[in-house]
């Protein structure tokens, strides 16, 4: 089988876009003319989350957050949901309670509906969600493919905490009194969708963004291959989640590695003209550049690009 990178450019090789769509495969949401975004992501259990780790209320929350993210990249307000649900013989009433009861805290939190759906049959527990959001008046839709060489790249927060936790989950005797491990496992169990950070970044005049779902690195790829540029990361400035060097070190993983490959952050990277006023709880990780399109990983000025820059579905 081919990678998720392939597989999406045959599908979108077949498709067309027709009006009042502007903005179809290829960035975080598609965009219809009157700036409605439209996101669409799947939370399957034994590929993006595991019922032995993840609780029904943590498997709820993911399923909306992720898809939220997405909207935040487009800086963007969300608005309505639609949830398909595939329920496995094992699930019991009691567990699609929970999670829609954590899908509804989410929502409500973020001031938008859950409204409707399907429920079928399936092997394994799947959530497909859809999410509608709306851009500011005054404000586009914020695309991929805007960044122009000499914007700087920014991140909304430190990287790397949900890889450290799942490391975590996956040895639950690693460093047992480590002061941050349950905020990491929390980082990997029930992320944060930025969504007031997309608005800032949208209102700053963000050229180019992106929600770190994969990992820093590859969708620093994707966003300056969608914008025809190169992009430097620069490794010794990539904000570190508190810990991740500790569990880096037991593990043997080199740290800045690990919080620039590691995915499922779903922080922001953003691309800002040189002169945008920036706020001060966004790091700046690097540039856009003329040249190949593609990403650089620098450590001390030296190209330490590894070969796996995050996590690509289907591959693993």
């Amino acid at each position: 089988m081919e990678g998720e990178i392939e597989i999406i450019r045959r599908i979108a090789a077949r498709v067309g876009i027709r009006a009042p769509v502007t903005v179809g495969i290829g960035d975080d949401a598609a965009v219809l003319d009157d700036g409605t975004v439209l996101a669409l992501d799947m939370v399957v259990d034994g590929v993006h989350v595991r019922r032995t780790t993840h609780s029904p209320a943590a498997i709820g929350h993911t399923a909306l957050a992720v898809n939220l993210s997405d909207i935040a990249a487009m800086g963007a307000t969300p608005v309505a949901a639609l949830v398909g649900l595939g329920v496995p013989a094992t699930l019991t009433a009691d567990e699609v309670d929970e999670m829609y009861a954590a899908m509804e805290a989410l929502a409500a939190a973020h001031g938008m509906s859950v409204v409707g759906g399907d429920v079928t049959a399936s092997p394994v527990l799947t959530l497909s969600v859809t999410v509608m959001g709306r851009t500011s008046p005054g404000l586009a839709p914020v695309l991929r493919s805007g960044g122009s060489a000499g914007d700087v790249l920014v991140v909304s927060g430190p990287l790397g905490a949900s890889a450290t936790g799942l490391l975590i989950l996956s040895d639950p005797a690693l460093l047992p009194h480590l002061a941050e491990r349950d905020a990491l496992i929390t980082a990997h169990l029930r992320p944060t969708p930025m969504v007031a950070h997309g608005h800032s970044l949208a209102a700053a005049g963000a050229t180019a963004m992106i929600d770190i779902s994969d990992g820093l690195l590859l969708d620093a790829d994707r966003l300056a291959r969608a914008s025809g540029v190169g992009a430097e990361i620069n490794l010794d400035m990539v904000p570190i989640a508190a810990g991740l060097e500790q569990i880096a070190r037991a593990t043997g993983v080199d740290t800045d590695i690990l919080a620039a490959t590691g995915g499922g952050d779903y922080h922001l990277l953003a691309a800002l003209p040189a002169s945008a006023p920036r706020n001060p709880s966004l790091a700046v990780v690097g540039r856009l550049v003329t040249g190949p399109p593609g990403v650089r990983a620098l450590r001390g000025g030296l190209d330490v690009t590894p070969d796996r820059l995050g996590w690509e579905h289907l591959l693993g």
